[in-house]
């Protein structure tokens, strides 16, 4: 369990892991509030489906193109830029929110403004791992950086659920903005060596198509990509419809909803450290069936729950199975593909990230027609469904061909 702290012994990665922890607590507070004050002023599970879609639209249209980027530029530069870029809607939503005059358009075209700007980092900050530690330690620094992620999974919707009743949705999206700019500030101090960076010559459509050409050929990272594409459209969106279990199924106020959405990231934490300790003993293509699939089943479980502790263990389970697929994925990917086009390939795979915008418009129909629980229930039995049928095919296929 020590191993996995002994990347933070490399300063540079120590910086970049101890930044990103101060931005992403801060965006797990502003997240808490973004979806309990849109809640409370549309009262709509439909509405929370769209401003999912706002949200992460932006990741789904320019992702390819910000995985360029990375594989074009300097990442760290990119990187910072982004976090500097990244406070001005945070501090418009500020002013908005105080001055009184906040309303649902407002929040939607803010979400819109930040989605694009920051529709370069997954795939830029993916990549820039492998720069910062040996690569015999890369399992383990993926593994460390996920688990401050979900630390901060954990801690910034509880600290999120109490400062609204203290300091509403405005304080929460002040202290999200100030996190930004003291996370930029920290990754000033971040020295690397120069990288060699292509000067534009090429033609952005055929780079992006020689990511696709070499994923085609993979089948691994093809059919990880795939069910990480499912599971995003059919269940990974369920946090955003957890306002609407929290008032009308278990009939909690924002406390119970910051630990509602705190519980993901304490089971994430602990399947990290499975991971880093008996993880290696398990055969890869494995554990990506076996996480894929758990997240969908244990979604349907808490679907049928009126409890509020074992909602909250439910919940737990289900950000185990989804934070270990993922990292299982991201580590295949770093491991497997070539430098130069480690910043295409991964931006294929982050942008399942942007499939959650159509995610959330999905489950907020089936919420609005069928209720909240049902709804989600039954996209889960259809992630379920097509993750098996996925990795079976593909581990039958690998079978006959040894």
């Amino acid at each position: 369990m020590i191993r996995v702290f002994r990347s933070l012994l490399h300063r540079n990665y120590a910086l970049y892991w101890s930044s990103d922890l101060l931005a992403s607590t801060g965006q797990f507070i502003r997240e808490t509030a973004l979806y309990w004050i849109a809640y409370e002023i549309t009262g709509s599970a439909m509405a929370l489906g769209i401003l999912g879609l706002c949200e992460a639209t932006p990741r789904l249209v320019f992702g390819l193109l910000g995985g360029v980027l990375a594989d074009r530029y300097d990442r760290l530069r990119l990187l910072t830029l982004i976090q500097f870029l990244s406070s001005i809607p945070i501090f418009v939503f500020v002013l908005l929110y105080f001055g009184g005059v906040l309303e649902f358009w407002h929040i939607l075209t803010l979400e819109i403004v930040s989605g694009v700007i920051r529709s370069v980092n997954p795939s830029a900050s993916q990549s820039l791992l492998h720069e910062l530690v040996p690569s015999q330690e890369l399992m383990d620094s993926v593994a460390l950086f996920t688990i401050g992620f979900n630390f901060a999974r954990i801690v910034g919707p509880s600290i999120g659920g109490v400062l609204i009743l203290w300091i509403g949705a405005g304080g929460c999206f002040l202290l999200y903005g100030v996190s930004l700019l003291l996370s930029g500030l920290e990754m000033l101090f971040i020295h690397l060596p120069k990288r060699a960076t292509v000067q534009g010559e090429q033609n952005v459509l055929r780079e992006i198509q020689e990511g696709f050409g070499y994923i085609r050929e993979a089948p691994v990272i093809l059919s990880s990509i795939g069910a990480a594409y499912v599971i995003s459209i059919f269940a990974s969106t369920y946090q955003r419809f957890l306002p609407v279990f929290a008032k009308e199924v278990l009939n909690v106020g924002p406390e119970g909803l910051g630990i509602l959405m705190a519980a993901p990231g304490l089971g994430a934490i602990t399947s990290l450290l499975f991971l880093t300790t008996a993880g290696e003993h398990w055969k890869k293509e494995t554990l990506l069936w076996v996480t894929a699939t758990v997240t969908p089943l244990f979604l349907i479980l808490f679907c049928l729950s009126h409890n509020f502790l074992l909602s909250v263990g439910l919940l737990a389970l289900v950000g185990s199975g989804q934070i270990a697929f993922r990292t299982i994925s991201r580590v295949i990917i770093q491991i497997e593909v070539p430098r130069d086009l480690l910043g295409r390939v991964m931006s294929v795979f982050v942008m399942d990230q942007g499939m959650r915008s159509v995610g959330s418009l999905v489950i907020g129909i089936f919420a609005s027609i069928f209720g909240a629980a049902l709804g989600l229930a039954l996209t889960s039995i259809v992630s379920l469904t097509l993750t098996s049928t996925l990795f079976y095919h593909f581990l039958g296929a690998e079978g006959k061909n040894r």
